[in-house]
């Protein structure tokens, strides 16, 4: 029986939003990954003398971080040659880089997110050829065995409109016949039919699926890339399976505008009238929400998955999460693979995301640090479909961080500043030195328990340098002769009067 007493100066038992739970000298006791007691930690270690110790007086204990919405890339970017840009063109722009071994590049992403205190992750899988995808499938979530981590996994998948918001066969035609054929052909190597996609959730979910350490959900990619059939069946099947869906929604101005188009009403209003919505139903990015979608957000009880780096590196925009989390809606926190200093620190994540929603005005709403660390704990648990996460209660997993305490409160903190505060202000993924998972230390002096990371990077820097092959070549040059196409479809887009919730730089 494996057992422990976990201890820190403060412990913060849940945070709820205006305020947080926190004990002074606090401590928990586990068992078997389950939380058995909580309180002060002279108490527990009466009532369970020669337990193991960890922690101390020089330690925060928190509960572990939800990431509630990644793509697994450990590898950036930028990393392999793409630089930021409007999101519609970026993704173009990225069929032509190198592909990157799904498993490393999983293991080190979650690695990255291990040391800043990530202890479950929404991982959308967005695979890049049909063939061998199961394996890859396999193989990503495979990944995460190393640093423990839990992960709601979803496989990514779009059946239409794939280059531009336009029908496929429209938009090639306009091509010249040569590189329309090559376009066609690239698309072709990770097409995979809606039957066989939803197959291989079935199967993915009969092998994987334990509500413990892996939750399987389905991930229509957005709205208009999916069609209204392919929406309806997944819906039928997440009621079937009882799990949830991740979609990404609204993410920047052209995904409303075309919802406008196609369906006369916002994405998230053609969701409500498919009988889509639920509160197993999660929303990555969600920017450009009407104050209707809000009502119909709150009405169906829906979780807002908000990444404010991606939002602001891709030209989406800033999510009204202000006004969000002041109408008493869900919105969990996200790096979307592409956090601001490219190190998935959802610390500094959340940083961000507090000092972002902060509209002028001594009345307008802002965040406080409560509600950001229920962002990232709470809510990142429902988005995720781990009901037993999120906070160090009775009960609850045996998922925890242990950060110094140096960099948060020296040289000095006013005794009247609450830890969370201070947490949210200075915390940073170097402070971590500790993460528990199911009670066992996967991270430990902010190194990691059992990976050999100087082997992993090895592996990793020797695959990528190596040149492309003849094949990525041909992607690349194909990619390259088809975005000034992409660039002209979207500059003839009229994007009318941007009005947004924030008041920022206004000259009205």
């Amino acid at each position: 029986m494996a057992s422990s007493i976990i201890h820190g100066k403060h412990l913060v038992k849940r945070a709820r939003g205006d305020s947080s739970e926190v004990i002074s000298d606090g401590a928990f006791y586990q068992r078997d990954g389950t939380i058995i007691d909580v309180g002060p930690y002279q108490d527990l270690r009466s009532r369970y003398p020669g337990e193991t110790d960890i922690g101390g007086d020089s330690f925060l204990v928190i509960p572990g971080l939800v990431n509630s919405h990644h793509h697994g890339h450990g590898i950036t970017s930028l990393q392999i040659g793409g630089l930021d840009d409007q999101l519609e063109y970026w993704m173009v722009e990225n069929l032509g880089h190198k592909a990157v071994d799904p498993y490393l590049d999983t293991l080190y992403a979650s690695m990255k997110l291990l040391r800043s205190g990530v202890t479950t992750v929404m991982f959308n899988f967005s695979q890049r050829l049909a063939k061998g995808l199961r394996e890859d499938c396999d193989r990503v979530l495979e990944a995460f065995g190393p640093t423990g981590q839990r992960v709601a996994f979803s496989l990514y998948l779009e059946n239409q409109y794939r280059i531009v918001a336009e029908d496929e066969g429209r938009f090639l035609s306009r091509l010249p016949s040569d590189l329309a054929a090559r376009v066609k052909a690239m698309l072709a190597e990770n097409y995979i039919s809606d039957d066989d996609y939803l197959s291989l959730f079935q199967s993915l979910h009969q092998d994987h699926n334990d509500g413990y350490k892996v939750n399987v959900l389905l991930s229509p990619a957005n709205v208009h890339w999916c069609s209204d059939r392919l929406l309806t069946r997944m819906r039928e099947l997440a009621t079937q399976y009882h799990t949830g869906i991740h979609i990404h929604l609204a993410e920047s101005i052209y995904e409303k505008l075309i919802g406008l188009k196609l369906y006369g009403k916002t994405p998230l209003q053609h969701l409500k009238e498919l009988g889509f919505l639920g509160p197993e139903v999660s929303l990555a990015h969600a920017v450009w929400l009407t104050r209707e979608d809000l009502d119909i957000v709150g009405e169906n009880g829906l979780t807002i998955c908000h990444n404010p780096s991606s939002n602001l590196r891709l030209k989406s925009g800033i999510a009204p999460v202000s006004t969000m989390v002041a109408r008493g809606l869900d919105v969990a926190i996200g790096t979307d693979s592409s956090s601001i200093n490219e190190d998935e620190d959802l610390l500094q994540e959340m940083r961000l995301a507090h000092k972002l929603h902060r509209p002028p005005g001594v009345s307008s709403p802002s965040l406080d640090s409560h509600q950001i660390l229920k962002m990232a704990t709470v809510n990142g648990a429902k988005a995720t479909l781990f009901e037993d996460i999120g906070a160090l209660e009775e009960g609850k997993r045996a998922d925890a961080v242990l950060i110094r305490l140096g960099n948060l409160v020296e040289p000095y903190l006013d005794p009247d500043t609450s830890i969370v505060d201070a947490l949210i202000y200075r915390g940073k993924a170097t402070d971590v030195d500790t993460v528990i998972i199911d009670g066992k230390v996967m991270l430990q002096g902010g190194e990691f328990v059992d990976i050999d990371e100087a082997a992993v990077m090895k592996e990793l820097s020797e695959i990528l340098k190596r040149p492309p092959t003849d094949k990525e070549r041909a992607n690349q040059q194909t990619v390259q002769e088809l975005m000034p196409y992409v660039t002209r479809f979207y500059e003839r887009w009229n994007l009318g009067e941007l009005r947004p919730y924030f008041a920022y730089n206004s000259s009205v």
